[in-house]
């Protein structure tokens, strides 16, 4: 059976040889993560454990990241007592991806989870951010979910009733022109096909200019990939997200890169030519 990326790594997170499109299923979660609204997370956490004799622990330290970034500082006594549950639950909890308000560990979630090499090609990655999509830049299935969802996953270490969605390729050639930048080409392809031209399925990125972006570029399309109503947008690994694991995140360890095959079934394929592109205006947007 041809597969998609994201067909790939759910078969793989499901130690399935394949999945089709439609399948529901409970894949294994590599990274999960949140910002301030853990608080409300441990909140769901805690009642899941209620009336049980099992200790209150998270199913693995290690795969949970919590990035204070969203009110920072505190800007009312309510966001800094939950700011503080958050430190003691991380605290009581032992969870290793801390990042704190101080200015050498803390920043922007979707910039702190790459810098640090959390993020891996073939993982699947949840945050109770709308925008995680954003980590499918370095090949992962990347996707926002919600609080009581996140809860589920840190005591399962799985995130329950998945639907396998479609892909739809995008396939972007050309040089990008003077004054254009990768945020007018994602900008461009939400005004093509609208603020829910792509709800619930994935935008995999193909083509030149998708090859020969940066990193950032990347990161900056498929964090955009939300407002097309995606559940996650994709550029499959290659040889620019291994620079970027080693030269910027400095990590070191194994690298798994996963493609599509080569006659994959996609919903749609979409072709953007960008030699005439020009800057875009959000207002040039379809919402």
């Amino acid at each position: 059976m041809q597969q998609t990326v994201v067909q790939k790594i759910l078969a793989k997170a499901t130690d399935q040889k394949f999945v089709q499109v439609g399948d529901i299923i409970e894949p294994n979660v590599d990274l999960a993560m949140s910002h301030e609204n853990a608080a409300l997370v441990i909140h769901q956490f805690d009642e899941i454990f209620e009336g049980l004799s099992i200790p209150k622990r998270v199913w693995d330290r290690n795969k949970i990241s919590i990035i204070f970034d969203h009110r920072v500082p505190a800007e009312s006594k309510k966001t800094a007592t939950n700011q503080m549950k958050v430190r003691n639950f991380v605290n009581e909890q032992s969870i290793s991806k801390f990042h704190d308000i101080r200015g050498d560990l803390g920043g922007i979630c979707h910039q702190v989870l790459p810098e640090s090499g959390y993020v891996l090609p073939g993982y699947v990655v949840v945050g109770t951010d709308s925008h995680t999509t954003t980590h499918g830049a370095l090949g992962a299935f990347s996707f926002g979910i919600g609080a009581t969802e996140m809860a589920g996953v840190w005591a399962l270490g799985k995130i329950l009733n998945v639907e396998v969605p479609a892909t739809i390729k995008v396939i972007v050639e050309g040089e990008l022109p003077k004054y254009v930048s990768a945020k007018d080409i994602i900008l461009h392809l939400i005004g093509k096909i609208s603020a829910e031209g792509a709800n619930f399925k994935v935008l995999e990125f193909h083509g030149s200019t998708i090859k020969n972006m940066k990193t950032s570029g990347r990161l900056t399309i498929c964090n955009m990939s939300v407002e097309a109503g995606a559940t996650s947008g994709i550029v499959p690994a290659d040889e620019e997200t291994q620079r970027y694991l080693r030269e910027e995140a400095n990590y070191y360890g194994v690298i798994e890169p996963i493609v599509p095959d080569n006659n994959a079934v996609y919903d749609k394929i979409i072709e953007i030519k960008i030699k005439n592109l020009k800057p875009q205006k959000l207002s040039s947007l379809i919402l």
